[in-house]
């Protein structure tokens, strides 16, 4: 008679079928085709948001883009940045080797959480990060209630 245990790894073990499971998918997983930015794709810029009690702070990570191609916009409580990076022409005896720099258009859009002052936002843009001051409105500072 033989040992349950020995019968068992003989048998269809389970760890067997989740390795081999594994196996099949990481073969399907590297079949699938790598795909490169183009200079058509999006590109979604890195941005740190923080607050105080009067404003919002936003610094936007725009490297290569110039000031004056940056596009800022508020509708209705949504901040949005945009702005194209284009590809600079190529000599003719150029030859590329490597290429990581993305070039398309950027865009970021973020519901702000209250209500905004659109008047008094502040932009400013350094050394390829976009600094945005937005005021809060009145009624979206917080307040706080007394208890009698």
């Amino acid at each position: 008679m033989r040992n349950p245990i020995e019968a068992w790894r003989g048998s269809r073990s389970p760890f067997r079928e989740i390795q081999q499971q594994m196996d099949r998918l990481m073969e399907e997983f590297s079949a699938w085709p790598v795909v490169e930015l183009q200079p058509t794709d999006v590109i979604t810029p890195r941005c740190n948001m923080s607050e105080d009690a009067g404003h919002y702070f936003l610094n936007i990570d725009m490297p290569g883009i110039a000031k004056d191609q940056i596009k800022v916009e508020l509708n209705n409580n949504v901040l949005s940045v945009s702005a194209e990076r284009k590809e600079e022409k190529k000599h003719e005896d150029e030859k590329k080797y490597y290429s990581e720099i993305s070039f398309g258009s950027f865009y970021r859009a973020m519901t702000l959480p209250l209500p905004v002052d659109e008047k008094k936002i502040e932009a400013k843009f350094e050394n390829g990060v976009l600094h945005l001051t937005v005021p809060k409105t009145e009624t979206g500072k917080a307040k706080q209630i007394a208890i009698h």
